[in-house]
């Protein structure tokens, strides 16, 4: 797998327009099989890694561009770094992780956070080392495990990790629980956290959004049709959230709506942009019925799309290092 993966990879390089730092790009995620990158004018970039089986996750990190990739099927995830001086180093397998299925960078250090089949695990910058692993116990036992999500906050390097038979925990850098949170009923739609640590989770199934803070106190909680992929700006600590499918909704810390406007017709991920606050839209329809990515300013704008094949994943990153 990893032999396939780097011949495709060294042959796009050869035809690659951009190298370097990350410069506003969004990560794509096509069919569970090709990774896309867009840039941030929406245009695609010859770079595409393809022929890979199950990718559940694509996440960039905005400080260097690194882009980590999760790999279920093969129980895998890559480290992908374009601006390697030596080819050895610019795709690198980590250990082994069980069906991984989300990856969270912390763009302080570039560890990452990778959720997998029974828990979360953390990873070195240079993707060589297991350095913590979270296997959380109790919930609901009648919600297949498999589904965890994990959001860490690169102020302090804490995580919140949401299973999804239910409970909701914080924890710091070494994987030591420092909190609890609520129990929802299955909250794995996303998660989001913002600098001071409160966080978003989304329980698609039972039509919830939560706002939680660190020490695990219930702050906001809301009704919501099929509420997935909450994304914090850190700058006011709002949050965007996609609600049945199709409607992109802007609220306040507190709960309060600010804005709704639609924004396709399968929307399954979304990300928000570093430079601007706008927001980068996974469609698995789209115009085409086949799958778009889209930007949408916060206003409802569409700003373009790119028809992009069945988009699950999108990312942009986002660091204010100060």
């Amino acid at each position: 797998m990893k032999r396939m993966l780097c011949v495709a990879i060294l042959f796009v390089m050869c035809v690659a327009t951009s190298y370097g730092q990350y410069n506003g790009e969004c990560w794509v995620i096509s069919g569970g099989d090709t990774v896309y990158k867009l840039h941030a004018n929406g245009n695609a970039d010859p770079t595409v890694i393809p022929n890979l089986t199950q990718a559940s996750a694509a996440e960039v990190n905005p400080t260097d561009g690194v882009t980590w990739i999760a790999i279920s099927a093969s129980n895998a995830v890559f480290r992908y770094d374009q601006a390697a001086q030596v080819p050895e180093e610019e795709f690198i397998q980590a250990p082994p992780i069980e069906r991984p299925n989300m990856i969270s960078v912390n763009p302080a250090d570039g560890t990452v956070w990778v959720a997998w089949l029974n828990g979360a695990s953390k990873l070195s910058s240079d993707g060589t080392q297991i350095l913590a692993q979270i296997v959380p116990q109790g919930g609901n036992p009648n919600v297949e495990t498999g589904r965890f999500n994990v959001a860490v906050n690169p102020k302090d390097g804490s995580v919140w990790v949401a299973d999804a038979r239910g409970p909701i925990n914080r924890y710091d850098a070494n994987g030591a629980q420092i909190a609890t949170g609520p129990t929802m009923q299955e909250p794995k739609a996303g998660i989001a956290v913002d600098y001071d640590g409160n966080a978003w989770v989304a329980d698609s199934q039972f039509n919830s959004l939560i706002r939680v803070s660190p020490t695990g106190q219930e702050l906001v909680k809301l009704e919501m049709p099929s509420p997935t992929s909450p994304r914090v700006n850190p700058k006011d600590g709002s949050v965007w959230v996609v609600s049945s499918q199709s409607m992109l909704i802007n609220l306040s810390a507190d709960g309060t709506k600010m804005s709704e406007f639609p924004a396709g017709m399968a929307v399954v991920a979304i990300t928000l942009s570093p430079a601007d606050n706008g927001i980068w839209v996974a469609d698995m329809l789209g115009a085409t019925f086949t799958g778009e990515v889209s930007k949408y300013g916060t206003n409802g704008t569409k700003l373009f799309a790119n028809p992009i094949p069945q988009p699950s994943s999108v990312s942009v990153g986002y660091w204010e290092a100060n």
